[in-house]
């Protein structure tokens, strides 16, 4: 995280800096991203971003929240967009309109996210996600737990389990848009469908003849 030096900066400086951050580590891996190319970038000292953040790990997970709380804010809109009362599935869906919606809207942090998933191993990445208190599959286990409530969901299934399956096909989608087999619309599609055969699964139904609710 940055230190109050940098909250101190005026503005425009504060967005050249990340900025630069943002096109080096959307350019090039963790490890080959350079911290003396982004201060040339944003037109300052490389002993000036000592200053501002303690060391490249600060100012990547610095970054990388930001386009959480951006693409967070997206996902935002378009489940406000739903109207009152949208169920499980719904918000699923808008969840996926509002972060492509993002990508679309600035590559970077497509790119940013595509680096993250391919050049990271999941030690690394568990340890930014740790850091920057991201919560991921709880998250949806705790939409899946209210969708249960509200009886959209099997009250038979486990909202753990719910999920677990749609985080599994929330990765299988993402790894293979990292890795350039699905375009942004493609991966959006893919997943959108993916979601419509869980939902099949997932939704409430009326036991067969013969068979007792367990």
């Amino acid at each position: 995280m940055p230190k109050e030096t940098f909250s101190n900066l005026p503005e425009a400086k504060r967005r050249r800096i990340i900025d630069a951050a943002l096109d080096e580590f959307s350019a090039d891996s963790y490890g080959r991203a350079s911290l003396t190319r982004i201060a040339r970038q944003a037109g300052i000292a490389k002993g000036s971003m000592y200053q501002y953040f303690e060391d490249k790990f600060a100012l990547y997970c610095y970054l990388f929240r930001l386009a959480g709380e951006r693409k967070l804010a997206f996902i935002s809109e378009a489940i406000q967009a739903l109207g009152p009362d949208p169920d499980f599935f719904a918000i699923l869906k808008a969840a996926i309109v509002g972060g492509f919606r993002l990508a679309r809207e600035d590559p970077r942090l497509l790119a940013l996210g595509n680096r993250f998933v391919l050049d990271m191993d999941p030690g690394w990445r568990e340890k930014v996600m740790a850091h920057l208190g991201i919560k991921g599959e709880s998250t949806i286990e705790e939409w899946a737990r209210e969708g249960v409530r509200r009886g959209e969901i099997d009250p038979r299934i486990k909202p753990s389990t719910a999920a677990r399956l749609i985080w599994a096909a929330s990765e299988s989608v993402g790894q293979e848009l990292a890795a350039g087999k699905l375009s942004p619309d493609q991966a959006e599609t893919e997943f959108t469908e993916l979601i419509d055969v869980l939902e099949r699964g997932l939704r409430p139904r009326s036991p067969k003849k013969g068979e007792k609710n367990r």
